[in-house]
Formats: structure tokens, sequence, C-alpha cells
């Protein structure tokens, strides 16, 4: 049986970096996976994944529940059949809903293949005290369905956030099995090995009816001579834009700090080739994160936004950031 566990968690809750550092446990002899979905369709937190070495499935553009699963079902099939894990760790976007995602591993299809383990929500508790996130379903049915609720970034919260925290918790019906305070997305792998609850998703489901309208575009691959290619789509009361460069492409790393300063959306990440280096980029609420990384093949960038951007000013001042165009 290979167990399975969702890390789930809305937009810049670090569920990515939480994923490395429990990769980077994983126990000798065991090999362990990761199906991942991104709201956009330029793949940033695979990308990211994929240059630590993990063994990756990606389902990009939406919510894994949508198309009746069939995109969900279709990677994780292919990643059972091509890979052999003992673990896959389903990181589903920030925006997406897991009750469908559980209801699917738990189906007949699976019930002799997969043991659903515990599934664990990231929760920024500054996000607590605002209405768009606590009002938000997704944001809801998330924190219900987890076994496992885990406060991260809680060294930049204040006290009151952290009570908010503490009060969730203790409200939770069925109890969640672990509540756990953390920073820099580092949990113990032992929280794996705690039980998974089924009954959390006969209660009430928040979802109701979603669907999510997406532009058809090409694969996630650069045409041969092709130096960037745009991608855009919408759903879920937000948008996305993204963009994938040839690796030749180098970004001056200090126009490229002040470009994501500026930035006036949701959500930005990124892996780029600059005057520095391959570096990781993470934009969350005004505060820009890096990490170096491994040499990349092609940059590629993403930016999610609660209103429609501005796609083209958003493009000509990022290629105003570029040292040479090789």
């Amino acid at each position: 049986m290979i167990r399975v566990h969702l890390i789930t968690g809305f937009l810049g809750t670090g569920k990515t970096t939480a994923i490395l550092d429990l990769l980077t446990q994983v126990p000798a002899g065991q090999k362990w996976a990761v199906l991942v979905n991104e709201f956009g369709e330029v793949g940033v937190d695979g990308a990211i994944l994929t240059a630590s070495g993990a063994v990756v499935r990606e389902v990009p553009g939406g919510c894994l529940c949508c198309v009746s699963g069939l995109p969900f079902q279709m990677g994780l099939n292919m990643l059972i059949a091509r890979e052999k894990p003992d673990v896959i760790l389903i990181e589903p976007t920030g925006l997406g809903h897991p009750r469908k995602v559980l209801e699917t591993l738990r189906n007949e299809h699976y019930r002799d293949l997969l043991e659903p383990g515990a599934n664990l929500c990231l929760i920024d508790p500054r996000h607590l005290s605002q209405p768009r996130y606590t009002s938000n379903d997704t944001f809801i049915d998330q924190i219900q369905l987890s076994d496992v609720l885990v406060a991260n970034k809680t060294d930049a919260c204040p006290e009151e956030d952290l009570k908010r925290f503490t009060d969730l918790a203790e409200a939770s019906v069925p109890p969640k099995v672990a509540v756990i305070r953390t920073t820099y997305g580092k949990l113990d792998i032992s929280l794996l090995s705690l039980p998974a609850d089924p009954l959390r998703l006969t209660l009430q489901d928040h979802t109701g009816h979603h669907h999510h309208s997406r532009e058809e575009t090409a694969p996630v691959a650069l045409a041969p001579g092709e130096r960037f290619h745009r991608f855009e789509g919408h759903g879920e009361g937000h948008f996305s834009v993204g963009w994938l460069l040839a690796g030749d492409q180098i970004f001056n790393l200090n126009r490229l700090r002040h470009w994501f300063d500026l930035l006036d959306v949701e959500r930005a990440k990124g892996l780029l080739r600059t005057t520095e280096g391959y570096y990781v980029f993470n934009w969350r609420e005004g505060v820009l994160s890096e990490m170096p990384t491994r040499a990349l093949e092609e940059s590629r960038l993403e930016i999610i936004s609660a209103t429609p951007p501005d796609h083209q000013t958003l493009q000509d001042t990022l290629f105003q950031c570029l040292e040479t165009n090789g």
C-alpha cells in the first residue's frame, strides 16, 4: 500500500517549503513522490521541487477536483505507475478544494492501492483576523478537513493572531490529532504517522458548486527559437499570469528586487537566472524571500491577483530588468 497525504493551505502559507523540509527527512530506502497542482499554468512550485531533486508530477491550471477529477486521477495514476513510490505527498493549489481529492483517494479504484494518511493544513495566523480569508469557503474547508493544523510563520505573528489560531484549533470538531506552531515550514516527519480521521469528510461541505474559467493554453514548454511565452488564466475569483523564459536570459538582481517591491498582487513566485546566479523568489504581502537554486534550463515566473492584472505593463517592466537577452 502507498501512503498518501494532502499538504493544504491558502496562498502563501508555505506549503512547498514545508514539503521540501519533509523530503529532507525521508527514511533511507524509501521513495517519496509529490503530486503538485498549481492555479496557474507555468508550474513554478513543481519546478522548485524538481530543482531540489524531488520526484514530481504536475497538474497545472486550476483546482484538482475540477473536470470530474480526471486531470488529478491521470496525474496520480502516472506517478504511481512510473515511480512506484512508498509515500505520495499531494500539494493542491492554495485556491483549491481538498474535499473531492480526499473522496477520490478513498474511492473503490484506490482502495487496495492507497492508504490515506494524516492531512496537514498550514495557516498564516495573521489571516485569521481578515474576513476575506475567514469567510472564504476554500479556506474553511482546508482547515476543517485537516488532521494536523499548523501555524506557520509564527515569528511574524502578533500575539492576538496566535491566540486566534489557538482558539480555532480548540474549537475544531472532530478535534485535530495535532496542533503545531512553526516557522519556515519546518515540520517533523513523525506528524505524517498520525492517524487520518475519515469522519471529517462527513462534515458540511462549504464549497458548493464551483468552476474555473480557463483559457486553453499550449503545453508548458518553449518552441524552438522562442524567447518567452506568456500564460494567462482565471477562476475561483482570482487571475494568473505567468512567463516561461529562455534560459540564457539573465535578470539584473537589484532591478528584479525593485520590480517585486512595486507589485500590488496576491502572490508572486519564480525561478529566475540572475546576475548573481539562479534563485527561487517568493513574494507575499509585500515581503520577498530569495533562495539560491541549481542551474535552470528555463526561467519561470507566476503572478496571482484578485483583480485582472495589467499583463502588458507587468511584462514590459519585468523585461526592463533583463541584463542581457543572450
